[in-house]
């Protein structure tokens, strides 16, 4: 099984029907040619909850603007989003879904993402429109590693449970899920949110 794959099945595990899933309302973009600078205003729905969030952002490009936004919004709580970065960006037609000519085939949009550590991650979405499929792989990367943050937090403090609490077989559980699931965080800035938490509360 693939890293991302093993990953997101952890998650899945873990969070158990509670993950950030969002969906695309509609968007609004202006771009300024000659600057290539782009603005981006996205409304988007919780899939689980239903709850509206707008995302605005500013970037050199959609995908840079899109990001920039999310980011903004989220970083506070998913610490792991400030460490990321993108590694490639590709779009591939797909001839065969066509019916009348290649105007009119699906766009398979693939966004690479590179972590602190160097690992890659990618996230593809295709459909007819390819503004649509750009912005749906950010919010597949911002999502996968938003809720990744959350498993680390859950397991981690299982973790302390277990250690606290004297149960071997619990420790070595825990530890082997955070083994899986720190390829995709910033583990220390993770933990470091916890403990400032902890003593806010």
């Amino acid at each position: 099984m693939h890293q991302k794959e093993a990953i997101t099945d952890l998650v899945a595990e873990i969070l158990d029907g509670t993950q950030i899933n969002l969906k695309v309302d509609s968007y609004d973009l202006h771009e300024d040619l000659e600057t290539r600078c782009v603005k981006i205003n996205c409304a988007v729905h919780h899939v689980t909850s239903g709850e509206k969030q707008v995302i605005e952002g500013t970037g050199v490009g959609l995908i840079d603007a899109l990001f920039n936004g999310f980011v903004d919004i989220y970083s506070a709580e998913y610490p792991s989003l400030k460490t990321i970065t993108f590694a490639d960006f590709s779009i591939k037609a797909k001839i065969e879904t066509g019916h009348h000519s290649l105007s009119d085939s699906a766009a398979e949009v693939t966004l690479r993402v590179s972590n602190s550590e160097g690992h890659e991650f990618a996230f593809t979405d295709t459909s007819k429109s390819i503004t649509g499929s750009s912005i749906n792989t950010v919010l597949l990367a911002g999502e996968f590693f938003c809720n990744t943050d959350r498993a680390v937090k859950v397991i981690y403090k299982a973790l302390q449970f277990a250690r606290e609490n004297k149960r071997p077989d619990s420790v070595r559980r825990y530890t082997r899920q955070l083994t899986t699931l720190v390829h995709a965080t910033s583990y220390s800035e993770v933990i470091e949110q916890i403990k400032r938490d902890s003593l806010s509360s």
